[in-house]
């Protein structure tokens, strides 16, 4: 191996030096780099805490601004106060909790609902001054000026009533004395009268004994005109008793004729001639006994509702006489419903057929009928008051009942007016031996009274079968024949007779 020369070791030596100092530089390098990024860290997050301690204070500032200028603003004192134009959208930040900062916010919001909140005696802290956009409604400088203003007028009141007091106490003082000297006037002549009594008595006394001897003389004419007055007053009784004799007897013929006129009315009852022709009939079903009408639920028809059918002449007008009766059954649009036929004149020689028109005299699809009833119903001819059945049948026929006989008290419930268009004539109790009972008169005292408040009214006044046939019910032969007891299928369907074959309805009975 040959030898190293002396500038080769000198060059290795220099290198490593070199190695070596580069090495320390490195690391020093890297010391120093750490011991500064850390120092940066701590810089940076001391920067931060006192950002957020500066935000933080700011918000505590705020909140202690709004606090003193909100309640300047209710204590009234606003003038020259910075931030007055966004003091409303303050306060609606603090209603919602979205205000930053603040310790008191609890409290606050408890004095402000305080001064806001309308005054309540139960809440002596409430003073009810409100909220009204950026200020309030009312002050507390504006409430105190109100109460001193008030208290002034209060006093200037007291002061008016304080004179006015004065002025009546002067005016008492016054009527005292007047009373005193009226006093004294009236003991003046009390003694005066006192004396003139005296003396008057004494005059009197012998006007006394004069008055004895006319009242003798009077006294003995007196019983003389006793005797012939008694004599007159037993012809006057006796004329009494046979004028009452002769009304008794007049009021039972008048009773006897109006009952005939009611009979009449229901044999010979017919439709107006101006009646109407659009309410026809429009079609019939293959049997002939369930007719549709052109009214329906717009013309506020219900089931139950009852028509006479007419027929047309050869001039196209109705004819008056009825050729039979149907009821509703079935209500299918606006303007169609189904009826049934409930009665039927003459089938075979004048049928009930498409486009007869129908009518009822109580009933209007834009305007309620009103009627009254006096006296017993019954519907049926078992002797029982259908009385409530017939009203609620009435009602169902869109038909007010304005009054009614009470059968129990024979009293008036409810009351007939200019509106009312009928009284219905009931019938009244059978007598029983000859003499009706308490009730009965009670009764037929009742029906009178009621007939007389029509005739103040101008209500037309129907018996009970001219009435039912006016309307389209249909009536058993008997209730024309006999007793008047009606039948109403729509009232009584569990006991409906079923005459001239299934399903048939019955003839109609000739008009007499």
């Amino acid at each position: 191996m040959p030898p190293r020369s002396k500038s080769q070791g000198e060059s290795k030596q220099g290198l490593i030096i070199t190695l070596v100092f580069f090495i320390l530089a490195t690391i020093g390098l890297g010391v120093a780099t750490y011991f500064g990024f850390a120092e940066q860290d701590k810089l940076t997050k001391e920067a931060k805490e006192a950002k957020n301690g500066e935000k933080t204070f700011k918000d505590d500032r705020d909140w202690y601004k709004f606090q003193s200028q909100i309640l300047y603003s209710f204590i009234g004192k606003t003038e020259g106060m910075e931030g007055a134009d966004t003091l409303g959208t303050q306060k609606d930040q603090f209603d919602k909790g979205t205000m930053k900062g603040g310790k008191d916010k609890e409290f606050v919001k408890k004095v402000l609902k305080e001064l806001e909140e309308p005054k309540d005696p139960a809440k002596p802290g409430s003073l009810g001054l409100g909220w009204n956009g950026n200020q309030p409604k009312d002050t507390l400088v504006g409430t105190i000026t109100k109460v001193n203003t008030e208290r002034a007028n209060l006093a200037n009141q007291i002061a008016k009533l304080k004179t006015d007091l004065d002025k009546k106490t002067a005016e008492l003082a016054a009527k005292d004395e007047e009373l005193k000297a009226a006093g004294d006037e009236y003991k003046k002549q009390l003694a005066d009268a006192k004396e003139k009594f005296k003396n008057d008595f004494v005059k009197s006394d012998k006007d006394l004994d004069k008055l004895r001897e006319d009242f003798k003389t009077l006294s003995a004419k007196h019983t003389k005109d006793l005797e012939s007055a008694e004599q007159e007053k037993k012809t006057l009784l006796a004329q009494i008793k046979k004028a009452k004799d002769d009304n008794k007897f007049l009021n039972q013929k008048n009773k006897d004729l109006e009952d005939r006129i009611v009979a009449i009315e229901s044999k010979s009852e017919k439709a107006p001639a101006n009646m109407r022709t659009d309410w026809k009939i429009i079609r019939m079903d293959t049997r002939g006994l369930n007719p549709y009408i052109n009214l329906g639920s717009a013309d506020h028809v219900n089931p139950q509702l009852t028509f006479t059918v007419h027929g047309l002449g050869a001039d196209g007008r109705p004819n008056p006489q009825p050729k039979g009766t149907l009821e509703v059954v079935n209500v299918i649009g606006p303007h169609l419903s189904q009826t049934r036929v409930t009665s039927v004149k003459d089938r075979n020689r004048d049928p009930i057929t498409e486009g007869d028109v129908i009518y009822n005299a109580s009933w209007n699809p834009n305007l309620k009928k009103h009627v009254a009833i006096a006296g017993i119903v019954d519907l049926t001819g078992d002797g029982r008051d259908d009385l409530p059945e017939f009203m609620r049948s009435l009602e169902r026929q869109n038909i007010v009942v304005d009054a009614y006989l009470d059968p129990k008290e024979g009293t008036m419930k409810g009351k007939i007016t200019f509106r009312t268009d009928f009284l219905i004539v009931g019938d009244i109790p059978e007598a029983s031996g000859g003499k009706l009972s308490e009730q009965a008169e009670k009764i037929v005292t009742g029906q009178k009274m009621m007939q007389e408040e029509a005739k103040k009214y101008g209500v037309q006044q129907k018996g009970l079968v001219a009435y039912l046939e006016l309307i389209g019910y249909r009536l058993p032969r008997s209730t024309r024949t006999s007793k008047p007891s009606l039948y109403n299928p729509a009232l009584r369907p569990d006991k409906a007779p079923r005459k001239g074959g299934e399903g048939v309805p019955p003839a109609m009975p000739p008009d007499k």
